[in-house]
């Protein structure tokens, strides 16, 4: 692997819930790392700064595309596109991005813990900065190793390791995640520092953590994870669908701040007029039931030469707003009923997990559903609402569908170019370049 040089940029800030919080322009001033790192101020820039690539560099080079790879968008512009076919060459170069740009996440995030380790700034602070930097550290290795499967466990700024680095099991990876997301629920505070939700507290840490233990069926921890959150009092579902992705909204948990109220990759998925870049599939607007919200809320139309497409329209701006300012969602209530339904389905009490997938029916205009007979009854209903509550968030359909080891028999009756290797992205050649140690995927 490339070694990667982080250069820490240190901005102005009023405080730390106003709306200036970050910048990621090239600045006019760049402090060195003992300045940085010299008073609260200097160092809280560099964390925000982290917080900013979720936005900026991240979502943009993930969420369509992956929404591409599978059922969820069509690209006419390029429909051989090798996220399109499901055929991808290791020199893609989106999935380098992908590759590189959480990796400059985490590489950022252990240069923040190293250096706050042996700093003299109040203790207080230093524990609560590192807790962040743990959690964006697992945020970011989450999508790493879910996509890629095997992959390097870095957690030093050591060039002279990172470059020679060899990929671990998933499984040591995931212990890595739990640690820190663990140690990042017991040093953060429940209430949000600055006010706005755009910084982790300790209810994103146990959301997080409740899908990390999903995702490796311990259905015990997952549940107790996602019961804590839902029962702690600080969030409830949005009246309305289209109230979700405002800025602070209710349901939100984490949200990714932005500078002028809309996501990097609005401009990409919102057209301004004519055909969207991205618009969905005609499989995704067959799986909404009749009379759901969500499809009235959440997407938009457009036709040209009497043709309708649909596009994603969660995020409605496109634009500076700061009337409705919409930030970037990270991670919300709707997930953890979602995720508490499937582990106590899982568990044997459809009861319970009937309940759960209720409350995100009843949120969207639909019927109640009579108690799951059995475990498949179960995994197909709340399988459906992953597929409509989140089509275009954090490649979730993609995530899901592989968890559940379905992608494959999706997939391949759906795309005549998609194959088994097509389960995990293709580690990029450049990166085997560099680093030698590092083995390619199977099939690619």
């Amino acid at each position: 692997m490339k070694a990667i040089l982080i250069i820490i940029t240190v901005l102005s800030l009023c405080s730390f819930g106003c709306k200036k919080l970050i910048a990621t322009d090239t600045p006019e001033n760049q402090l060195t790392t003992d300045k940085v790192f010299a008073d609260t101020t200097s160092a809280t820039s560099a964390l925000l700064n982290i917080y900013a690539l979720f936005d900026k560099t991240i979502d943009p080079n993930y969420n369509k595309f992956m929404g591409l790879y599978t059922d969820e968008f069509n690209y006419p512009v390029a429909p051989t596109n090798g996220f399109a076919t499901g055929n991808l060459s290791v020199s893609d170069g989106t999935v380098l991005n992908i590759w590189k740009n959480n990796y400059f996440v985490i590489y950022s995030c252990n240069d923040l813990i190293q250096h706050l380790q042996v700093s003299g700034l109040p203790t207080a602070f230093k524990t609560s900065s590192i807790a962040e930097a743990k959690f964006l550290r697992a945020y970011a290795y989450f999508y790493l190793v879910n996509s890629f499967d095997r992959v390097p466990l870095i957690l030093t700024t050591d060039v002279n390791q990172s470059i020679t680095a060899k990929q671990s099991d998933s499984t040591a990876v995931y212990q890595q995640m739990i640690k820190d997301l663990t140690d990042a629920k017991n040093g953060l505070s429940e209430i949000y520092t600055g006010g706005e939700k755009v910084r982790a507290n300790k209810w994103a840490a146990t959301a997080m953590l409740a899908r990390v233990f999903l995702f490796q069926k311990d259905w015990t921890k997952s549940a107790l994870n996602a019961g804590q959150v839902i029962n702690s009092g600080e969030y409830s579902l949005t009246a309305s669908p289209s109230d979700v992705f405002q800025a602070n909204s209710q349901e939100a948990i984490l949200q990714f701040w932005t500078q002028y109220g809309y996501i990097t990759d609005a401009q990409t998925l919102i057209p301004a007029s004519g055909t969207p870049q991205y618009p969905v599939t005609a499989s995704l607007l067959a799986a909404f039931e009749p009379g759901d919200l969500r499809k009235t809320d959440w997407l938009n139309s457009s036709t040209s030469i009497g043709t309708t497409l649909y596009y994603p329209f969660k995020y409605h701006n496109r634009a500076t707003s700061t009337a409705s300012p919409e930030y970037l969602m990270a991670l919300r209530l709707a997930e953890q009923y979602l995720i508490r339904a499937e582990s106590r389905a899982s568990q044997g009490d459809y009861a319970g997990a009937t309940s759960d997938v209720n409350v995100i029916r009843l949120r969207a205009g639909l019927p109640a559903l009579a108690v799951f007979a059995n475990l498949k009854t179960a995994t197909d209903a709340i399988m459906q609402e992953y597929r409509i509550e989140y089509f275009a968030e954090w490649g979730h359909r993609y995530l899901d569908l592989k968890r559940t080891g379905l992608l494959n028999t999706v997939m391949s009756s759906y795309k005549s170019t998609w194959t088994a290797k097509s389960q995990v992205l293709p580690i990029p050649q450049n990166e085997i370049t560099y680093d030698s140690n590092l083995a390619q995927n199977p099939g690619y």
